[in-house]
Formats: C-alpha cells, structure tokens, sequence
C-alpha cells in the first residue's frame, strides 16, 4: 500500500511576513544600542543612588537611639533601590557594600536588633562608594568590603541572596 504524504500549510501571518523579511540589525548592534541606552540614563540613576542614600542616612540619624522595625524596612527598600541601580551601571563595590547593608538589616530585624552603629559603618562605606564620591584604590575598596563581611560574620547573618536561593521565593514583601 502506497503511502500517502499530507502537506500541512501555515498561515501567514504579520509575525511571520516580518520574521521572513530580509534587514534588521544584527545581534552585536542591538547589543551596543542598548548599552547606550543604559548609558544615557546613568545621570538620572546616579541621582537616584544620592537620594537613597541621603533617604538611608535620615532614617539613620532620625533613629540614633535605635532602630525602629519600619526604620530596618526602610533601609532594605532604599537598599534595594540602590542595589537594582549599582548592579546596572556597573557599580560593583557600591552593589557589595549595600547588599552586605541589607543582609545587616534583614539580620536584625529577625534577631530584633535595634544597634545603629552597624547600620552607620555601612552607610558611611556606601556613602565612600556612590558615584561622585572620592576615587578609592581597589585595595582600599577590598578592604573596606571585608571589613563589612566582618561586621556580617560578627553578627551571624546570612546573605539574603544566598537564603532566597535555598528557600525559593520570598514571601513577605518590603
């Protein structure tokens, strides 16, 4: 018995006409086009980093008798923002540094912590890292990061990178 062979058609849509379509940009270009996109906006981001860090150094110096639990909450947001930017323009003692500052925070609102001096050398070596500040040598800059991971390992806190790895998706929000 002779086979018989079904052809299956496939409706053209707009979709396809374009995919078909010769042009375009290559990989490479769209690459590079978006990079400067990303950085043309690295005035407005810096600016947001400043005013993160001015809004963390209020909460801070409002709070100089302790640390309230809205206070550590609105470190980590302020953290967050400065961390989604730092880690964007490439800012990666400025990402450490404030990633470390909100495992700090996160730490001490679980432990019920109030102690603002943690809280302060952070923002002070954060305040040292933000764009615009003065230019650190990497050996300064290495020392400082570890200094912070002393100040974590003193403390017993975790990263909350490497805890939202092992427990999958936070739950709570900020």
């Amino acid at each position: 018995m002779a086979r018989q062979i079904k052809k299956v058609y496939f409706p053209m849509t707009r979709l396809a006409e374009l995919a078909a379509r010769d042009g375009g940009v290559t990989r490479a270009m769209a690459i590079e086009s978006a990079m400067q996109s990303i950085d043309s906006m690295r005035p407005q981001a810096d600016a947001e980093i400043e005013s993160s860090i001015s809004a963390i150094e209020s909460v801070a110096a409002e709070q100089r008798r302790g640390l309230s639990e809205e206070g550590l909450r609105a470190i980590l947001r302020y953290g967050d923002q400065i961390v989604t930017l730092a880690g964007t323009f490439g800012y990666e003692a400025l990402d450490h540094a404030t990633k470390s500052l909100c495992d700090l925070a996160d730490g001490m609102l679980r432990a019920g912590m109030r102690d603002i001096a943690p809280v302060l050398v952070h923002v002070q070596t954060i305040r040292l890292m933000a764009p615009g500040g003065p230019t650190l040598q990497t050996t300064d800059t290495e020392m400082m990061l570890e200094e912070l991971a002393k100040v974590l390992k003193f403390f017993d806190f975790g990263s909350l990178a490497s805890a939202a790895t092992e427990a999958g998706p936070m739950e709570e929000s900020l």
